[in-house]
């Protein structure tokens, strides 16, 4: 599925947005925080083209394929100027470094609260640019490669273990100090001490409004309650969901209760794909817990 990721400052800092399609403007009324206002891209999969101004008018010329692009002033295109973007049949004319290594950082345990996406060693999560999770990540989800973790900023003081891909819903069981965390980055020649298959890959992302705009969570695996203390922002208030990998089931109580059923009352079961109304989707805007199907 076609699959760019925005960030507001280079490196891959700041906010950041997911757009699965053709996004057409980006200072909608219910989305404009990323009008104007993208400085780094990572390209997940497809190629894509990007233009100055809504309704995809006044095209840049570079066409990027997939790969990490950490400032998009490299790839030809200004920074802080881009109002609409979509996927393309043509040859990208600029391939960024790949995307060998991707993990998610949470704030709090079982993969809630504030989250960010590290893609390359980053040394520093108390950047001016984006510190909200300096000392402030209790749970992780590894997508790609394997991960050394650090209490200090620049790799200093390095955490026992080496992670590989999986889910880890609590950093302390793993022998990382849990809120203490201030730099990491991948170990291309050093092979994992923990790996954990509890992890469905990229997972689901749900969005708060449709057409994928507005705020957005990541669930990596079963979610018993969107209404849990620490994260219960999309309790209810989901209207759009992509589902980046495998197949998810659906709840409109917490505990798995009951699930969504179709017309002919077998479950509803959404499979990788873009799913712009949950209502067409068979979903109602009472979602409260989700699980991989089977």
């Amino acid at each position: 599925m076609a699959h760019v990721i925005l960030f507001e400052h280079l490196n891959f800092h700041g906010a950041h947005k997911h757009v699965v399609g053709a996004e057409s403007n980006l200072n909608a009324q219910d989305d404009s925080f990323f009008n104007d206002n993208v400085r780094s891209l990572v390209v997940v999969e497809d190629n894509w083209a990007f233009y100055r101004t809504y309704k995809f008018a006044d095209q840049y010329s570079t066409i990027l394929g997939p790969g990490l692009y950490p400032n998009v002033g490299a790839a030809n295109i200004t920074p802080g100027d881009m109002s609409s973007l979509q996927p393309v049949k043509e040859r990208p004319t600029v391939i960024g470094a790949p995307l060998d290594n991707h993990i998610l950082l949470f704030e709090h345990g079982s993969f809630h609260g504030t989250h960010k996406h590290v893609f390359s060693a980053e040394r520093n999560l108390n950047a001016p640019d984006d510190n909200s999770l300096n000392d402030a990540v209790s749970s992780l989800a590894v997508l790609n490669g394997n991960w050394a973790f650090y209490r200090d900023y620049d790799f200093g003081s390095q955490y026992p273990p080496v992670l590989g891909p999986g889910g880890y819903p609590f950093v302390g069981f793993v022998q990382i100090q849990n809120d203490d965390m201030s730099s990491l980055q991948p170990t291309k020649d050093t092979r994992p001490t923990v790996r954990n298959p509890l992890l469905i890959e990229q997972g689901v992302v749900l969005y708060k409004y449709a057409a994928f705009h507005g705020d957005h969570k990541h669930v990596v695996t079963w979610e018993s309650n969107l209404n849990a203390s620490d994260d219960n922002s999309f309790n209810d208030n989901v209207l759009s969901i992509a589902v980046l990998s495998h197949e998810w089931t659906f709840f409109h109580d917490y505990n798995f209760q009951n699930q969504y059923l179709d017309q002919n009352q077998g479950p509803v079961v959404l499979s990788v794909g873009r799913y712009p109304s949950v209502d067409d989707a068979g979903i109602q805007s009472d979602l409260s817990s989700l699980g991989p199907y089977n």
